[in-house]
């Protein structure tokens, strides 16, 4: 497999991309909104007053103490117009130069989660849309087959929805309607009233995923904080583990969350064999086997195959049942992309 390397003007685009995106994500306070410090007990505390609508002045809340962080969060949110006009030039420039972007749809959701702090609150994409994403973070031209796809997978940890003291302001269904009213839940069949799926005529689909817990069970499982109901996976807790921050290139860059590629690839390795075992079909485990061996080939090249090995190593330390599906896939790759991974 022939893979290049992009530009290293365009993997700083890409780095500096994801800087500005942090940067405008850190302000949630709405466009006009004013910060004053106040001195108390000798120290200085931010407040931020909201604009007055319809004759009534919203209370002061709360920012926290002055610390050069917080006041260079401020600032950036005051110049956020700026910084908006800026991330655009970029995305166009990255498009420019080859790097993948979401069709209009699926940018369209990525940009309505991340405005309701879906990825803020420990989300991730986990399929092809997140693969998408690796071509800028490593720094490779990844092909155009790896990178098809006509749905959306979105998953969180369920202890982590469980645990964290914070949620979407309503349920991650309206998050999609505001994009497009067309999307229903597709009700499970065990209960009429879980839905893990939402789909919209036409086909496209939003697949709702969390990590599975205890014994075997056919219903999906609340995620409180994701406001949704989620079909556990066994094996995705692999993949969820040190999650990293991404850019998606749609109009001024979208901050998403998506899995490490090193444990991208050899996840896909597992739920390739899945596929077969579960009649789920075969197209979707070569594409799984074609993105595993796609990022084999990417960590070659960036001579970084040690992250991949390592990642390998620690799903074989898992247990019989992992060694037993990442030997099955390991036999799906082509002699190359298994020496590359084992190191050979």
């Amino acid at each position: 497999m022939l893979l290049q390397e992009i530009p290293l003007a365009i993997q700083t685009g890409c780095a500096e991309l994801i800087d500005q995106l942090r940067i405008a994500g850190v302000s949630a306070y709405p466009e006009g909104s004013t910060f004053r410090k106040r001195l108390i007990s000798g120290r200085n505390y931010w407040y931020a007053q909201e604009p007055t609508r319809r004759g009534e002045r919203p209370p002061e809340r709360y920012v926290g103490p002055e610390t050069p962080a917080l006041t260079a969060s401020i600032e950036a949110g005051r110049r956020a117009k700026v910084d908006a006009d800026a991330r655009r030039t970029v995305v166009k420039a990255l498009i420019g130069a080859g790097l993948s972007t979401p069709d209009a749809l699926t940018g369209a959701l990525l940009e309505a989660l991340a405005a309701a702090g879906f990825f803020r609150l420990r989300g991730v994409i986990v399929g092809t849309v997140a693969f998408q994403t690796y071509s800028g973070l490593l720094g490779v031209r990844l092909p155009g087959a790896a990178l098809q796809t006509a749905d959306l997978d979105l998953a969180q940890d369920y202890g982590i929805s469980v645990a964290i003291d914070d949620a979407l302001g309503r349920p991650l269904l309206e998050v999609l309607r505001e994009v497009d009213p067309d999307f229903e839940p597709v009700t499970h069949i065990t209960d009429p009233t879980l839905a893990a799926v939402y789909a919209r005529p036409g086909g496209y689909r939003v697949d709702i995923l969390t990590t599975h817990r205890g014994a075997e069970r056919d219903a999906p499982s609340k995620l409180p904080s994701a406001r949704s109901d989620a079909v556990a996976l066994r094996f995705l807790d692999f993949l969820l583990r040190d999650t990293i921050e991404a850019a998606v290139l749609h109009r001024f860059g979208v901050l998403v969350r998506v899995p490490a590629p090193q444990r991208y690839a050899i996840h896909k390795l597992i739920v390739a064999t899945q596929r077969q075992t579960h009649g789920t079909g075969s197209a979707k485990s070569d594409k799984d086997i074609r993105q595993a061996e796609t990022l084999i080939h990417a960590f070659a090249l960036k001579r970084r195959g040690l992250e991949l090995q390592e990642a390998f190593e620690e799903a074989r330390a898992r247990g019989p049942g992992w060694r037993k599906r990442l030997d099955a896939g390991l036999k799906r790759l082509e002699p190359e992309s298994r020496a590359l991974l084992l190191g050979g």
